[in-house]
């Protein structure tokens, strides 16, 4: 067993353990820097002959300063975690986590074997890098922004082979830091200047009251930087390390879910999203500049948020009473993918139905028995990255998901007892018709995946919020 960095020595007494990594005494800017929750010691090179060898390799290091008695409870802890759900979250990584009251802030530590470490399960390919989490118990909000963004980095195949690669825990600190990595410059597109430098002007004419701008594209960035008053401009986008350098420079900046949709789709998702975030408010007129990846900035469309949202997002821009933006957009992400991917080769259809559990209940009944039942409501949050796969898995069972508003999944496979007479258009499915009147019934937000289209349907109100086909993320 090898690892880089300094041996593990001089452990201090006392309880919880502190360090100078704690997130709650960092200067804002830093929050989300991976970097600085990976300790000298917390890089390892292993060739173990078991899972539970792996964890406990990992629970020595992750705190440094830990006693021996510490690093068995951290161990303890990630173990029963696994024992409920796997945290195998797929491209060969797994992120084992847990929180507990000896330890303080938020750690990293990581393992690392291009052949492959045994992890208790068959997976899609060998898992060759796993990262341990561990936070104090009262930053539970922390440590799941920490779990998302390093899901969301490590989906990039060469951003994993560069930390198998690197030599130092020095070099994994830099790759951590997504924002922090060179892209090869090159000019900026006429058309997107132009299009940039007469937005405000001709959203003045057309009595826009707020301006988003769509883009995956740093040069665009760039060029907003120059332009007079473009801090109140909006950028979306969803790439986190374009995000990351937005946000140092502009006052608004929005995080699209990670899912590939069509431009028409992201352009009402940027919008809706912007609703429920703050960043524009109900009767706004917006104006969105976008375009695509390899062509830049080309459109502006102009929509209003009265007319297009009205009917599903309140005057304080909730879309559903209770419902978190970020549970919502989890929920969204998880049905996109598995539109895309199915399960195991095979297309999936499933129904997510996220609000409040008592208001849906009188609808729902039981067709199998309850997978998630049981279960301590941390270890079955939505918003975990680790419990992605195993919503994957579950949704080939008939029937749907509900989901509270602040992410515990409260059931899967269950029947939604509704009247399937609803306003659709034609083409729409049974799974739809159900989707579409348990929000009719309920002030419920349901998200349909078609299993024969792959399409994905959002809907409020007894209406359609936000349609994703499938051909449009290929």
């Amino acid at each position: 067993m090898k690892s880089q960095g300094r041996s593990l020595a001089e452990k201090s007494e006392g309880n919880p353990v502190r360090g100078a990594q704690d997130p709650r005494t960092r200067a804002s800017g830093d929050e989300e820097r991976l970097s600085n929750f990976l300790g000298d010691d917390a890089l390892l090179d292993l060739q173990v002959g078991s899972k539970d060898d792996l964890l406990r390799a990992l629970s020595a290091v992750v705190v440094s300063e830990a006693t021996s008695e510490v690093a068995e409870r951290i161990y303890e802890a990630v173990k029963e975690r696994e024992s409920a759900v796997n945290t195998y979250v797929g491209e060969g990584v797994a992120i084992p986590h847990a929180r507990l009251d000896c330890v303080s802030g938020l750690r990293l530590a990581i393992a690392r074997n291009p052949a492959g470490f045994p992890y208790g399960l068959e997976t899609d390919q060998p898992v060759r890098i796993v990262v341990l989490v561990v936070g104090n118990e009262s930053l539970r909000d922390e440590h799941v922004r920490v779990l998302a963004a390093l899901a969301s980095l490590l989906k990039d195949t060469e951003r994993r082979e560069e930390i198998l690669r690197a030599p130092s825990v020095a070099a994994v600190r830099g790759l951590l830091d997504s924002s922090r990595k060179e892209r090869p410059r090159r000019k900026p597109r006429p058309l997107s200047q132009v299009l940039l430098s007469y937005a405000r002007r001709i959203g003045r004419e057309m009595g826009v009251t707020a301006t988003i701008i769509s883009t995956e594209d740093r040069e665009e960035v760039g060029i907003l930087k120059r332009l007079p008053g473009s801090r109140s401009f909006i950028v979306a986008t969803s790439s986190r390390g374009l995000f990351e350098e937005a946000e140092k420079r502009l006052r608004k900046v929005l995080l699209l879910p990670q899912v590939p949709v069509r431009r028409d789709a992201r352009i009402r998702l940027a919008v809706l999203m912007a609703l429920t975030h703050g960043l524009i408010q109900q009767g706004d007129v917006v104006v969105v500049v976008s375009g695509d990846k390899s062509g830049g900035l080309d459109s502006l469309t102009i929509l209003e948020t009265q007319r297009e949202f009205g009917r599903f997002v309140t005057a304080s821009g909730e879309i559903g009473k209770d419902v978190s933006p970020a549970v919502l957009e989890r929920v969204l992400t998880l049905a996109t993918e598995l539109a895309l991917e199915g399960r195991e080769g095979k297309p999936v259809g499933t129904i997510f139905v996220v609000g409040n559990p008592e208001r849906v209940a009188p609808f729902c009944q039981q067709m199998v028995m309850n997978p998630f039942r049981g279960y301590p409501e941390e270890e079955r949050n939505i918003v975990d990255p680790t419990l992605g796969e195993t919503i994957k898995e579950f949704a080939a069972i008939d029937g749907a998901f509900v989901v509270s508003g602040d992410g515990v999944v409260v059931s899967a496979g269950t029947y939604l007892k509704v009247s399937r007479d609803v306003n659709l258009p034609g083409g729409y499915g049974s799974r739809h018709r159900v989707a579409c009147g348990i929000t009719d019934a309920t002030d419920a937000i349901a998200i349909a995946v078609s299993q024969s289209t792959g399409e994905v349907t959002m809907f409020k109100n007894g209406a359609v919020v936000l349609n994703v086909p499938r051909s449009s993320a290929r």
